[in-house]
């Protein structure tokens, strides 16, 4: 259980891609699929968002422990990626764009300020004023928006493993639905997010490693593509197994 890690626990959960040649191979078909998420927009990156969507599905569905699929349900495969794509990439589009406009406006009255500067300082007086609104309120926007991402990280496991679980775009709004199942194990969410976080940051300072030495940085590009499909897998697993709980919890409220 997510809540429930032991040091054993968790040290198998982060290994099992490792423990068989068949898993080593998958694994390194996911880091090839990010790898070529660098090169053509989108496309790779939906099968591999696919990928780990079959790794949720099946472990809710089926209840399974933690494993691999094989890499042949394409057309499965695509169409689960497009609808997990597209439930987060609409969760964080409000977040994205007033961090945009907080942005912009930062930006555009600086540089209205340094053209007119160019003509006169009372040129320059003018446009203070504006300067320091566009500063401190898109330093506010910039602050709202960063807010409400932190909200979407929050929810998205719970909202992406239950787009998984039924198969369904539209259940990625069906609030209600999906709110219940987080609440139910709030807590159990957020070991799922602390663990991400985490390995996150260890996975991200090895890379910064390798990235040292002059021989080892030409794999950088091929590290991180791993390293993207390892967290983007591990995650889908921790998200699997706290929506799992949360829907045991649930059925043993009811009873």
């Amino acid at each position: 259980m997510v809540s429930n890690f032991t040091i054993q626990s968790l040290q198998d959960l982060l290994t099992f891609p490792f423990k068989t040649s068949d898993g080593k191979k998958k694994l390194l078909i996911a880091g090839l699929f990010g790898f070529g998420s660098f090169i053509i927009p989108i496309l790779p990156a939906l099968f591999l968002i696919g990928y780990g969507g079959l790794i949720m599905q099946r472990m809710i569905l089926e209840k399974s422990e933690p494993f691999l699929p094989e890499w042949n349900d394409w057309d499965k495969m695509l169409k689960l990626g497009v609808k997990l794509f597209g439930a987060g990439f609409i969760y964080g589009l409000p977040a994205f764009a007033i961090m945009v406009i907080g942005y912009l406006g930062m930006l555009v009255p600086a540089i209205l300020t340094s053209s007119y500067s160019a003509n006169s300082n009372s040129a320059m007086d003018r446009f203070l004023g504006i300067q320091l609104f566009g500063m401190f309120g898109g330093m506010a926007c910039f602050g709202c928006g960063l807010f409400l991402a932190l909200a979407l990280w929050a929810v998205l496991p719970v909202v992406l493993s239950h787009v998984a679980a039924t198969n369904s775009f539209s259940a990625a709004f069906h609030i209600k639905d999906w709110w219940k199942i987080l609440r139910v194990n709030l807590g159990g969410f957020l070991v799922t997010l602390i663990l991400i976080g985490g390995l996150y940051m260890v996975m991200v300072l090895a890379a910064e490693v390798f990235y040292m030495t002059i021989v080892l940085c030409i794999v950088i590009p091929f590290l991180f593509a791993f390293i993207i499909a390892y967290l983007m897998i591990m995650a889908n697993v921790l998200f699997a197994q706290a929506y799992r709980e949360a829907v045991a919890k649930l059925a043993a409220q009811v009873v």
